[in-house]
Order: C-alpha cells, then sequence, then structure tokens
C-alpha cells in the first residue's frame, strides 16, 4: 500500500514539474522614468523595481530588458514615472533630506497658498514574537502598497500626519477611531496649527472621511494660514 502511495506521488509530482515547466515566464514590463541626479545627469529609460521599494535604492535601465544601475536616492535630484501609483498618472518624486537619518522619495499631491503636501509609498516589515516550550517564534509581516502622508508649511520642515495601507481590511480597522482618538491625533499632527482640529471636530469629520482623501486636512490648514 506504501508502495502504491509512493508511486502516485511521483506520478501527481512528476505531471505538476511538467505542466510548471511549461507556462511560459510573465515578462515585467516595467514603467519609463527620468531620473536626474544631483551632478546634473539626466537620464530616460525604465525604473526597474516596484515604486513601493525606494528606502534606500532604486534600479534603473536605460532599456526596458536591459542590466539595471542602482542609485542611492540621496544621489537623486528627481524622478519622473510613468502611471506610477497605477493610475495612469505621470508622477514627479523628489529627494527629502529634513533629517538625514531617513531621507525618502515623495510625490507632490497638494499645493496651497502656504501649504504643499508630500504623498511617500513605501513599504514595511513588522515583527511579533511569541513564546513556546520549543523557544521564540518571531512572525514577519510584509505591508506592501503602504502610503505615508506630510504636509510642509512654507518653506518649513516636512511634517507625517497619516498612513493609509493597500489593504482596505486594514484601513477599515483603524476607520474605527472615536472622535475623541481622532482629535487626539490631529492635535498631535498639527500642534502649532490648532485651527486644524477644531475644523475637524465642527465638521464632524471622521477618519473614514480622510482616509478617502488624506489633503482634505492640508486644505483646512492652508485656508486657517490665509
Amino acid at each position: 500500500m506504501k508502495k502504491l502511495l509512493f508511486i502516485i506521488f511521483l506520478m501527481v509530482f512528476s505531471f505538476a514539474t511538467i505542466a510548471n515547466a511549461k507556462k511560459p515566464k510573465e515578462k515585467v514590463s516595467w514603467p519609463k522614468a527620468v531620473l536626474t541626479l544631483k551632478d546634473g545627469i539626466v537620464l530616460n529609460g525604465y525604473l526597474q523595481n516596484d515604486i513601493h521599494f525606494m528606502k534606500k535604492n532604486i534600479y534603473f535601465s536605460e532599456t526596458q530588458n536591459g542590466k539595471d544601475v542602482k542609485y542611492k536616492i540621496v544621489d537623486i535630484k528627481s524622478l519622473v514615472v510613468d502611471n506610477a501609483m497605477q493610475d495612469g498618472k505621470k508622477r514627479t518624486f523628489v529627494l527629502n533630506e529634513d533629517d538625514p537619518t531617513f531621507p525618502f522619495m515623495a510625490t507632490e499631491i497638494y499645493k496651497g497658498k502656504h501649504v504643499t503636501g508630500y504623498m511617500q509609498p513605501f513599504a514595511f516589515e513588522s515583527s511579533t514574537h511569541s513564546r513556546s516550550f520549543t523557544g521564540i517564534w518571531t512572525n514577519n509581516t510584509v505591508y506592501l502598497g503602504c502610503r505615508g502622508y506630510h504636509y510642509m508649511v512654507d518653506s518649513g520642515k516636512h511634517v507625517y500626519y497619516w498612513m493609509l495601507f493597500e489593504d482596505k481590511k486594514i484601513n477599515s480597522k483603524r476607520e474605527k477611531y472615536s472622535q475623541k482618538k481622532l482629535l487626539k491625533k490631529i492635535k498631535d499632527k498639527f500642534k502649532d496649527y490648532p485651527a486644524v482640529a477644531e475644523e475637524v471636530e465642527k465638521r464632524g469629520l471622521t477618519a473614514e472621511q480622510i482616509h478617502e482623501d488624506p489633503t482634505i486636512l492640508l486644505e483646512i490648514l492652508d485656508k486657517s494660514l490665509q
């Protein structure tokens, strides 16, 4: 019986292997991009990495299927990418170095008289630890498609104020903020501009509404400064 089961297993495994071998390898179509370095060099080509993975480096090639070259983001002045967020729009990403220990690439999403808003696409890994009789187990979860939102008043420094996940289930959990908790968060993120929290409270805005359009807070801020 065991021998029969083993033969069946080998037949199934062999079939799966042959089937997989016949599957054509999927070709990745990289987006067109224009890379401008701080030294003035301008390169036309293709960004060969996901837009959410620009933490320290990017990979760029002057041809669609050519060998990629690694560039540190601290050496980049700007990066223009076609259909960067899968929305059909061309976006320009610029380097922010307000904090030298945490430089990042972001694209402008709001422009008012005094306030400019930026969005930083990124991914991050979260680790949780648990104990059992066999030792300590670590579970790593990688969150893809995250978006960090920042604002800058006049020519000041960037301030982080909101975050979204690509996974709507995660966002829906975070939308269940009580109004008290939401106002506390906004007062903290806009501590130099109390008018923002006051207007949010006055309008009765919810976390769900802000998730739909995080720039709504920047519109309130910009209007309060005029």
